[in-house]
């Protein structure tokens, strides 16, 4: 990684992620999600040299640092991709772009042996600032779920940027929420509080009302590299092999066509 010209990279970024909006709404012949890649430089090196440039947009769906020492490596190829194709390549916020984890996940650690004290607040602005979702296609991806008393999708388009950890109890559960075989509605989720699981129930309602006919979401181990929920819709795309699995993708063209892929 060439640290001089880090900051002018993140501030660069900053301003594009200020000129896009909470929700990206897209077309594109060909989508392919890549999943939570924490650190994983080969994965990310991987997706950028066989598919930017062969399918039409590239959705990265969050969680590029912590849980390895080389976040800042993924998190640099992931954004200078994005700055060199805005348009192609869309990169949302995950639940490990805040402080709430990179304290205790690794990233803060990182960040301060390699660039010393004080460097970490860019970073902080930088992800505060990421859309939190795209619809594409009649898809809608995001890396939790969805949230707990929302019905419309342009309650996710009216988050504000700019919200560090975040503190809205909607784009939290945006980022933290995991659909559940085991429930109908809203549970609290183990993960922690205002966190909520959703059933099968809510994700049929949620789409039909908006119009979609699948999320894609991240955040969740999955030791194929993929998970199937509800029948098809929700799709769990996980992109990191730190857990001893398998790192996925899934391609999605537009006649709704789904390829699952290992990177």
């Amino acid at each position: 990684m060439v640290f001089s010209n880090l900051n002018d990279l993140i501030y660069k970024s900053i301003q594009r992620f200020m000129d896009e909006p909470s929700l990206i709404e897209t077309t594109a012949k060909s989508v392919l999600f890549v999943g939570d890649t924490h650190g994983a430089v080969d994965v990310t090196q991987k997706v950028l040299r066989e598919y930017r440039g062969i399918v039409d947009l590239i959705v990265f769906l969050g969680d590029y640092v912590d849980r390895s020492d080389t976040g800042l490596d993924n998190l640099e190829l992931i954004l200078t991709a994005k700055l060199r194709d805005p348009k192609h390549i869309i990169v949302l916020r995950g639940n490990h772009e805040s402080p709430i984890t990179n304290y205790y996940y690794g990233f803060y650690e990182e960040v301060l042996v390699k660039l010393g004290s004080g460097s970490y607040n860019q970073f902080v602005e930088l992800f505060s600032v990421m859309p939190y979702s795209i619809k594409v296609n009649g898809i809608l991806g995001l890396h939790g779920g969805i949230p707990r008393n929302v019905e419309n999708l342009s309650e996710i388009a009216k988050l504000q940027k700019g919200d560090e950890e975040p503190k809205n109890p909607i784009a939290f559960q945006v980022l933290w929420n995991d659909p559940s075989p085991d429930i109908r509605g809203f549970e609290p989720s183990p993960r922690g509080s205002g966190i909520y699981l959703f059933g099968m129930d809510i994700a049929e309602k949620f789409l039909k009302k908006n119009e979609l006919y699948m999320l894609v979401r991240g955040h969740e181990v999955c030791f194929e590299g993929y998970r199937i929920d509800f029948n098809g819709l929700v799709i769990t795309v996980f992109s990191s092999r730190y857990h001893g699995g398998y790192a996925g993708a899934l391609l999605v063209k537009d006649d709704n066509e789904l390829r699952f892929l290992t990177l």
